[in-house]
């Protein structure tokens, strides 16, 4: 090798290492724990009971959105179900972004912390958490939802790029005050079970499981004030449980894994074709079975063994996506639509 070649090899040479370090150096910090096992305990399906809640028909389902993008407040009102209640716009979320061509704005999921001041908003590929409170102060809503570059570097904090899956999954952890989701597909057997630090919003730490060979496992997550977690699937086709029933798992994180087990009595019907978010009221100790246009409510307390008063059906006016739902300790409900991406919130829920 001449002087001249040695000249330029031992600089790049020397990045490349550099740059590898770092790699090196940024992966250590995300701890990886791959579970052996399969997570889900077994069950029998013929003791799998159901409880029958009200059934609508597929005129109550709406299978077209709402295709444009509102710029003005919005009232959502309920119209159908046992329980109503109505939500309007808190704030446009198209008004806090950051200027990029190349990321998509679709919202997956929501986190609202205890006490109501941030906002953890999940979108394809990245986290970004809203100061609720400083967007407040500053007077932006629905009314003034446009924000300076001044305003979004002191309110709004952008997570790095990650690869986060379908990103419908963020949750947060009542009893440890972490945020959780699940790296996956659509559905699945195989998934990541990550958890995201809600400074960095970064994952920190990944346990990789499956679930069984015979059931899948489905995007949504919810936490209880207990720790426990929870995951559902809208049952379809013509398997041992009947078609469009909502079955639900419960489980729980220990030294690093995860385990489930099946609740062995399934909600009879969903409260709509696409399960879109899973949410818990630590007010009311309530899991929200979210759809388009309509959200479904049990108590925790009491699965397993519901009666179908236990139930709380709620259909909604509106041709929403439904992406996510999430309460303050207050029980304060925030509902995340798409179309255009915004935060409602409920009056009482």
């Amino acid at each position: 090798m001449n002087t001249f070649k040695q000249k330029i090899f031992i600089p790049i040479f020397i990045l490349v290492m550099c740059l590898l370090s770092i790699s090196i150096s940024t992966n250590a910090k995300v701890k990886v724990y791959n579970q052996h096992g399969i997570a889900l305990k077994k069950f029998k399906v013929s003791k799998f009971k159901y409880v029958h809640n009200h059934n609508y028909t597929c005129k109550d389902y709406h299978k077209h959105y709402h295709r444009g993008y509102r710029r003005t407040h919005n009232h959502i009102k309920s119209y159908g179900g046992n329980y109503r209640t109505y939500a309007k716009t808190l704030f446009f979320l198209t008004s806090a972004r950051r200027n990029s061509k190349h990321r998509r704005w679709n919202p997956q999921s929501l986190v609202i912390t205890p006490n109501g001041k941030f906002a953890f908003v999940m979108y394809p590929r990245e986290v970004v958490r809203y100061n609720l409170f400083k967007l407040h102060k500053m007077g932006v809503d629905f009314k003034h939802p446009i924000l300076s570059e001044k305003q979004i570097k002191s309110a709004v904090k952008f997570g790095p790029i990650i690869e986060n899956g379908h990103g419908q999954s963020l949750s947060y952890n009542y009893k440890t005050h972490r945020l959780w989701f699940i790296n996956m597909g659509i559905m699945n057997k195989h998934a990541k079970l990550e958890e995201l630090s809600m400074k960095t919003l970064k994952p920190v730490q990944i346990i990789k499981f499956h679930y069984s060979k015979a059931y899948s496992l489905s995007n949504e997550l919810a936490f209880d004030k207990r720790g426990n977690l929870y995951t559902y699937t809208r049952t379809s086709g013509n398997g041992a449980i009947k078609n469009g029933t909502l079955r639900i798992s419960k489980g729980y994180i220990s030294h690093h894994k995860v385990h489930f087990k099946m609740i062995m009595q399934g909600i009879r019907h969903a409260p709509g074709y696409l399960t879109q978010s899973l949410s818990y009221n630590p007010r009311n100790n309530r899991l929200y079975f979210v759809s388009d246009g309509g959200i479904l409510s049990a108590p925790v307390n009491k699965l397993g063994h519901l009666k179908n008063y236990d139930i709380r059906d709620t259909k909604f006016l509106t041709r929403r996506e439904f992406e996510g739902l999430a309460f303050t300790k207050n029980g304060k409900g925030h509902l995340l639509l798409n179309r255009s991406p915004e935060i409602m919130t409920f009056s009482h829920f």
